[in-house]
């Protein structure tokens, strides 16, 4: 009598030691493509502020050297106006999307879809350095605004007497503890909060008697 094979199939024991291989294997692997993915966000943002910290420079060029923030509204700028987003309205030019504005990491922040609606609390990342200046590199034009110290609130800053007590810190909320700051030479660079301490150091110690970084606000 002819014996008909039986089909070959997985055993229970086969098909445990199957799924616990792909569970190691997938525990393996997703934090590496979360990582991944964040790293991949964290160059966005950088991206961004290099754009928008090149904006500012073009518009600086064309405006005697000067900054938005460090114009009186009278005389093409933003000082003295109440909608702290003109900072970045009046470089729309230079700018182009105002989608480059939202960090990738900023959950509660959506992109802006024009610039008249553009509001600064619900479509702005980043801070401006108001003490930002053309001629010393090392200053700050701009950031993540997650970051804490300095008095707090929406215009934290660090003078030139506190000597070593800088108490400037990223929180969690973007990037883990990790920041990226744009400066007056076009230079954009990721730091950690001991990074961001440091380059607060560096902006003083070339000339500034304070630091102020002016944080995403609406109208007044």
């Amino acid at each position: 009598m002819k014996l008909t094979p039986r089909p070959s199939a997985f055993t229970l024991i086969e098909l445990l030691v199957v799924i616990a291989i792909i569970a190691i294997l997938a525990s393996l692997l997703l934090p590496a493509l979360s990582k991944a993915k964040a790293k991949a966000k964290q160059a966005a943002c950088l991206n961004n502020q290099r754009q928008v910290s090149l904006a500012f420079r073009l518009w600086a060029n064309d405006n005697r050297e000067k900054y938005p923030w460090n114009l009186a509204v009278t005389n093409g700028g933003t000082l003295g106006s109440p909608d702290w987003t003109d900072n970045f309205r009046l470089c729309s030019n230079e700018l182009g999307s105002p989608r480059i504005l939202v960090c990738p990491t900023d959950k509660p922040r959506k992109f802006g879809t024009n610039w008249v609606n553009l509001d600064g609390e619900a479509n702005i990342s980043y801070f401006i350095g108001t003490r930002a200046d053309e001629t010393k590199p090392q200053t700050i034009v701009g950031g993540d605004s997650n970051v804490t110290g300095g008095g707090g609130g929406l215009d934290p800053q660090w003078s030139i007497f506190l000597g070593s007590s800088i108490d400037a810190a990223w929180d969690a909320n973007r990037h883990i503890r990790n920041g990226n700051l744009a400066l007056t030479d076009g230079s954009v660079q990721n730091t950690k909060t001991p990074g961001l301490r440091a380059q607060i150091t560096a902006a003083l110690a070339s000339g500034l008697t304070n630091v102020v970084f002016s944080k995403p606000r609406g109208v007044f």
